[in-house]
């Protein structure tokens, strides 16, 4: 970047709720709450000069450079889970009318950092005429009224209880260990602001990963705690799988016992430690010999909505490994497959009939420098258009329950059902 300069502080929200309409592609990586493993900045992308959509990573591995500064020849976007298809021989996913594409990456000529800790913003850009598409801080508008008509999902209440106990069956043959079975909520929306969906969200379900996509008129909403693959320059690599979750209450001696509940889970421990074992295996394949390490293992942390157990997995790449190849060596997330990997995306695939898109996937950046930053598609909205989906998930192991996991799945579709204004309790039902 030719170009760079600071200027005072405003909170990235303020700033990307007034872009015009007609910025066709800009992304907003918002960190929306600090925590004890990220939150400290937020990215703001605008005015594209490359761009990449492809089924596969190789276009992205001949144009991403790992001998420039962070934020020269940095890509912003998107890896969808269909991308699967081209690290390893499977079953091609059904289609559905929302079709993204399975990587869509953009390099871009404007870049704000937001550095919270600091309350600091620095530009990186191209050329002068590049600042003049900084955009103007003005309050927040007044959210308006959302019109979400023909809900529907992939999964009936029975149905999903059927494929439950079905991959349960799968566990007592032997074929797994777990998997991670997802369902999918879709239908039409009107009167929406994308970007006023997003701040909405952000207002209910604060999160560390916020992001929001633009690519025309298809859009990313995402609100994810869950980090999937962090690198730095100096290659050192973490992830942190979520696994296990416990719904949050009004009432603080109830919401203590969910969180105490969770903490003291047999069952829960065991659905994460799983993957951790999944996860030390994939950053094994690319890190050095004997530098993988579990640190922080079955540490609950409280979102608005959700409390959430989550493990951290660490490791030196190594140097003759690619920053992008680790990321390939992880893909998808573990956390959103089962284990073993390849079964289980079998098995879900098999199971889900509709294909997961932009969902499981990793949303984010991969830096020039080698450093990257993604997090797991989850707690994640798509709009192509007048449509929409949502999509949610929870591990099944040999000692789930049906009912059980119907409600968890429930309890990690709440804050989006309240942007959208659905009643979170009747999904189970539909």
């Amino acid at each position: 970047m030719k170009i760079r300069k600071t200027i005072s502080w405003n909170d990235p929200l303020s700033l990307a709720h007034n872009i015009p309409d007609n910025e066709d592609k800009w992304i907003l990586l918002y960190s929306g709450i600090k925590s004890n493993f990220t939150g400290r900045y937020s990215f703001l992308a605008l005015r594209p000069k490359d761009e990449i959509t492809s089924s596969s990573f190789d276009e992205l591995s001949e144009k991403l450079s790992n001998d420039k500064s962070k934020f020269d020849n940095a890509w912003f976007g998107y890896l969808g889970y269909g991308l699967k298809n081209s690290l390893e021989k499977l079953a091609h996913d059904k289609t559905y009318d929302i079709n993204f594409p399975d990587l869509w990456m953009v390099q871009y000529r404007l870049i704000l950092v937001f550095e919270h800790n600091e309350e600091q913003i620095t530009i990186l850009a191209e050329s002068e005429d590049d600042l003049k598409y900084i955009p103007s801080a003005n309050p927040l508008k007044k959210f308006s009224k959302i019109s979400v008509s023909n809900l529907k999902s992939n999964m009936s209440r029975s149905k999903y209880i059927d494929k439950v106990n079905k991959i349960k069956r799968a566990i007592a043959r032997g074929d797994l260990y777990q998997a991670n079975l997802t369902r999918k909520f879709y239908g039409n929306i009107d009167n929406a602001n994308p970007i006023e969906i997003f701040c909405k969200l952000c207002d209910v379900s604060p999160s560390p990963y916020s992001a929001f996509l633009k690519f025309g008129n298809k859009y990313i909403i995402s609100s994810s705690p869950e980090r999937f693959l962090h690198i730095d320059k100096d290659g050192n690599a973490n992830t942190r799988p979520i696994k296990g979750s416990a719904p949050r209450f009004k009432d603080k001696k109830e919401d203590q016992k969910s969180k105490e509940m969770l903490e003291n889970s047999d069952k829960d421990r065991a659905e994460n430690l799983m993957i951790v074992d999944l996860s030390r295996n994939d950053l094994s394949r690319g890190c050095n010999p004997g530098s993988v390490k579990v640190e922080g293992l079955f540490d609950v942390t409280s979102y608005a909505t959700v409390h959430h157990m989550a493990s951290t997995v660490k490791g030196k790449k190594a140097s003759n490994v690619s920053s992008l190849d680790l990321v390939k060596h992880c893909f998808p997330p573990g956390s959103m497959t089962g284990a073993p990997k390849i079964k289980a995306m079998e098995v879900c695939t098999k199971l889900e009939e509709l294909k997961r898109g932009v969902y499981a996937g990793g949303i984010g950046w991969l830096g020039g420098d080698g450093s990257v930053d993604l997090s797991v598609v989850i707690r994640t909205l798509i709009i192509d258009g007048n449509k929409f989906e949502f999509q949610v998930g929870g591990a099944i192991v040999t000692d789930s329950k049906a009912e059980a996991e119907l409600n968890e799945t429930i309890t990690k579709a709440k804050a989006i059902a309240i942007t959208l204004g659905i009643n979170f309790e009747k999904l189970a039902d539909i």
